[in-house]
């Protein structure tokens, strides 16, 4: 019984201890972070207001002088009691200005006399004081009173809470400023000493160097409230969010920086890999802040945060071990930053006193990383340079090595070269000697064209004449029987003088008329000399062709009718065919002479026709070849186009080369076409070729009016 008895009383201790907070009296001297006489109630659902918090039965103690709520998107309630025992007026000082909400409450007797809010989630301007961190003032009362602290915060939540005069105050926050203004000026002279650096040797490294400074300054005073204050003091999702941007910010720096400093894709490949994951991880922490998760955004910057210190470590020290300088630099310099970030966190944690060594643990150790990092990058430079001078001087010595191999190489050089140059002379001398040999085979090549096509053209002549000269020669002895019977008439007619024989004279007349048919005769003298006319006519319109075809104007351009020597090249070479061909023309009237040498271009007509009237052989139904003109701008186009065979793909390419033919050996050179080429690209103008194999094939001539 008396057990039981002496076990109630412990437990009615205990739950006294839980429910009740023990005042916190202020007799003059200032009270630093009084967390174990505070008590601590989680309100989950945010329902609660001032006056159900602060009667609520539901809070628990707190055994540290600094409270840590940790990370929640709770609400949380700070409740305590404060009497003061003088007359001077009371500030509370909360020393952790990265909280989005802060709102104090004071009650005297359970009624609520003041209240005032901060945080950063609201403009800097609507402080009741002027500072970064949150300082309350405290409202006079007749007693003790109770005062509750109202928290809502995404990220870590502190209560580093202190209670004091004016003056008190001041002097504590005097000793910030001062660090903090000494700290701000350490990285100013670092970022100007790394610039200068920079803009002289114009180093990556120092770039990179350059925006891990920045972030580990701006992420030190977004820490500490300044930024708040001094660069975006009205802008509130800013002020929010400056935490989690800074965090990630100076987490991809040290990545980038870590990855071009320690050349890890040289030195650890496997690690470089391992960096590109930490970049991902923080992307994926900055999409969730601006998604709104700020709480699950600050967790995954920690843990990302976490493992990359290790790992950084870890993977420098393998470098380090390679004998790579820098990297030994980066050891040192990154446990020293470890080391203060451990004093941090066990200063949060409770296990380290709260005092200005702790509090300032992570700005000194990040200020002497950026001091090492420093020499590291100054010493990797004068590696470098050392290098260099080495490299130059092993060059100047392989120069001057060089220059004897030179000295030396000369004379055998001057020697092979007078050799070499002989032998050229002499190659040189063979090579005009077959230069010219070929000319002459070229030469003789296009003569042998030349000849085949004048060989062409005089068949065609021999024929087409032939014609017109054998019916000449055919109706020469009929015409000259009729004559000679018409003679006879004549000399009868000599008879009628003696009038005594008229009658008789006239009688023999007009029998031997009737004997050679008289009126025949006449009607067969008119068409004989009526055939022989047009024989002669015919031969005629073939001198004046062939006169057309073979101009000597050649040395000098005139203005030549395109059709006229279409026509004549068309008279002669039809004639000389053995198949019937059917010739359409459709010549645009409206074409004026145009310049050119026009021999050259009946010789351009004379090849593409031949070409076609070959292609449409025996086995062509209804060959037909069709000359078409048309009057452009500038120009004028002739197309030639026939229904024979057609060009295969693979040979239409070719076919403007020189000696290249599809007939038969000894039936072409294979230089007309490439003749045809040349001539036209002397007239300044374009040829085209559209074929198909089956359906003919189409010679499209663009040529302009003026070759000047």
């Amino acid at each position: 019984m008396k057990l039981f008895k002496i076990c109630t009383a412990f437990f009615l201790v205990v739950l006294s201890s839980v429910c009740f907070s023990q005042q916190i009296d202020f007799t003059g001297k200032k009270i630093n972070y009084p967390g174990e006489k505070m008590l601590w109630l989680k309100d989950p659902s945010s329902s609660l207001n001032p006056e159900q918090a602060l009667a609520s039965t539901n809070y628990e103690s707190n055994y540290s002088k600094v409270l840590n709520l940790g990370v929640s998107k709770n609400t949380n309630w700070v409740k305590f009691e404060l009497a003061n025992q003088t007359t001077e007026e009371l500030f509370i000082h909360v020393s952790y200005p990265v909280l989005d909400h802060i709102c104090i409450y004071y009650f005297e007797k359970g009624h609520l006399i003041d209240s005032s809010f901060s945080g950063f989630q609201y403009p800097f301007s609507q402080r009741e004081i002027d500072y970064q961190d949150f300082i309350f003032s405290v409202p006079q009362a007749s007693g003790p009173i109770s005062v509750l602290v109202q928290l809502q915060n995404h990220s870590q939540s502190m209560l580093p809470l202190s209670i004091g005069t004016k003056d008190q105050i001041n002097s504590s926050l005097y000793k910030k400023d001062l660090f903090f203004g000494v700290y701000a000026g350490f990285i100013l002279v670092m970022l100007l000493y790394n610039l200068f650096i920079f803009l002289s040797t114009k180093d990556k490294n120092y770039a990179w160097y350059l925006i891990y400074i920045f972030s580990v300054g701006i992420t030190q005073f977004t820490l500490s409230g300044y930024s708040l204050k001094y660069l975006w003091p009205d802008l509130p999702w800013l002020s929010k969010n400056s935490v989690y941007l800074c965090g990630i910010g100076s987490g991809l720096a040290v990545v980038f920086f870590v990855k071009m400093f320690l050349q890890v894709k040289e030195n650890l490949p496997w690690f470089n890999r391992l960096l590109n994951g930490f970049v991902v991880s923080y992307l994926v922490a900055l999409l969730l802040v601006l998604i709104g998760l700020p709480t699950l955004s600050y967790n995954l910057i920690n843990l990302t945060a976490g493992l990359g210190v290790i790992v950084l470590l870890i993977a420098a020290s393998i470098i380090a071990r390679q004998g790579f300088r820098p990297a030994q630099y980066f050891v040192v310099a990154w446990t020293i930053f470890i080391f203060s970030i451990i004093i941090f966190v066990l200063k949060d944690a409770g296990v380290l006193p709260y005092n200005d060594f702790t509090i300032y643990a992570l700005p000194i150790g990040s200020a002497l990383e950026v001091v090492l990092l420093s020499l590291a990058l100054a010493d990797k430079i004068n590696s470098l340079i050392i290098e260099k001078d080495l490299a130059r001087a092993n060059e100047l010595e392989a120069v001057k090595e060089n220059e004897k191999l030179v000295l030396e190489q000369n004379i055998m050089l001057e020697r092979k070269v007078t050799e070499r140059t002989a032998a050229l002379e002499n190659a040189n001398s063979n090579l005009e000697v077959a230069m010219g040999n070929l000319k002459d085979a070229q030469a003789q090549l296009v003569n042998q064209e030349k000849m085949a096509s004048l060989g062409q053209l005089t068949a065609g002549i021999a024929h087409e004449i032939n014609n017109p000269i054998n019916f000449v020669s055919s109706n020469v002895n009929p015409l000259r029987r009729d004559i000679d019977d018409l003679i006879q008439i004549i000399e009868k007619y000599k008879g009628v003088e003696e009038l005594e024989n008229i009658e008789k004279t006239i009688q023999e007349v007009n029998d031997f008329k009737n004997e050679i048919g008289y009126d025949y005769v006449l009607k067969e003298v008119d068409e004989l000399l009526k055939g022989i006319g047009d024989g002669a006519s015919r031969t005629a319109e073939i001198v004046q062709s062939l006169k057309n075809f073979s101009r000597l104007d050649e040395v000098d351009s005139k203005f030549a009718d395109i059709h006229e020597g279409i026509d004549s090249t068309l008279v002669i070479i039809i004639s000389g065919t053995k198949y019937n061909v059917n010739i359409i023309k459709n010549y645009d009237t409206t074409i004026t002479p145009i310049e050119c040498y026009p021999g050259k271009l009946n010789q351009v007509i004379s090849n593409i026709v031949v070409n076609a009237i070959q292609a449409m052989n025996s086995t062509t139904e209804n060959p037909t070849l069709t000359l078409t003109t048309k009057n452009l701008d500038q120009h004028i186009s002739l197309s030639i186009k026939d229904n024979g065979s057609g060009i295969p793909e693979e040979v239409k390419n070719k076919i403007f080369e020189p000696f290249f033919t599809t007939k038969e050996v000894g039936e072409g050179t294979g230089l007309g076409l490439s003749i045809v080429f040349s001539i036209i690209e002397l007239h300044k103008g374009q040829i085209e070729v559209n074929s198909e194999p089956g359906l003919g094939t189409e010679f499209l001539i663009t040529l302009p009016k003026a070759l000047n």
